[in-house]
């Protein structure tokens, strides 16, 4: 009898060991899993971080980021205007556009325009009044092509030349007249349509080779030909 107590005590501190061994190891799993986990998460940020980093700091600076004074493709009309207001250090009385006006199909369309600004004259088209769908600024300040690291032109002497400059872009003219030159590149957005980042060159006929290095205008409008992809993001019956 006191044989099989001595079991049954044997059996029973084996058992609060074997419990304790157990809650032990679920406890280190539960370590290391979290561990690996927040490594993974720093990972993330530090990948994310960096692409953020690379985006913001391309060769050409933070002209080539996808907005103008933080306006961007399909923000709202509140939220378009704060962040005019905010960026382009507008006073009190100056919360509104200094001038809109109607345009394209069945006039649903909002063109505002901000003058004066410090880095220039902005302009906004609203889709049916609610979603951005282009932002244009005239550039107070002379930018070059030279300081946006623009390429001169599509050859392939000026990539063997040692110059280094963005190579997402291609280079024709606005219109057949061939008198201003524009950059674009599009890229592809999170709700499927792609947006054109576009710079326009000064009038060749009337600034000559100084028109040609200078660039006047920084476009961001919806990609032509994903208008539909567009309207149908933003629930937009203007296609």
């Amino acid at each position: 009898m006191k044989n099989a107590a001595i079991l049954m005590l044997l059996m029973f501190c084996f058992g609060a060991v074997f419990s304790i061994k157990a809650q032990d190891n679920t406890a280190d799993k539960a370590r290391d899993e979290k561990k690996t986990g927040d490594k993974k998460d720093h990972k993330n940020k530090d990948e994310k971080s960096k692409k953020n980093e690379s985006v913001s700091n391309s060769i050409g600076g933070k002209e080539h980021d996808t907005e103008i004074l933080g306006v961007k493709i399909g923000m709202d009309v509140p939220t378009a205007l704060r962040t005019v207001f905010v960026n382009a250090d507008r006073k009190a009385g100056q919360e509104k556009p200094d001038a809109q006006r109607k345009e394209g199909k069945d006039g649903k369309d909002i063109r505002v325009l901000y003058k004066n600004l410090p880095q220039g004259e902005l302009q906004i088209v609203f889709a049916e009044g609610r979603a951005v769908k282009e932002v244009v600024l005239k550039y107070a300040l002379q930018q070059t092509t030279e300081n946006l690291r623009l390429p001169a032109n599509g050859g392939v002497g000026v990539a063997l030349s040692g110059e280094r400059f963005d190579d997402r872009y291609t280079i024709g003219f606005t219109d057949n007249k061939k008198q201003e030159r524009l950059w674009w590149r599009d890229e592809k957005t999170e709700k499927g349509f792609r947006q054109r980042i576009a710079f326009t060159s000064g009038n060749l006929t009337k600034s000559g080779s100084i028109g040609q290095d200078s660039i006047v205008y920084k476009t961001i409008s919806v990609t032509p030909g994903d208008e539909n992809k567009f309207a149908d993001a933003f629930s937009l019956s203007n296609k």
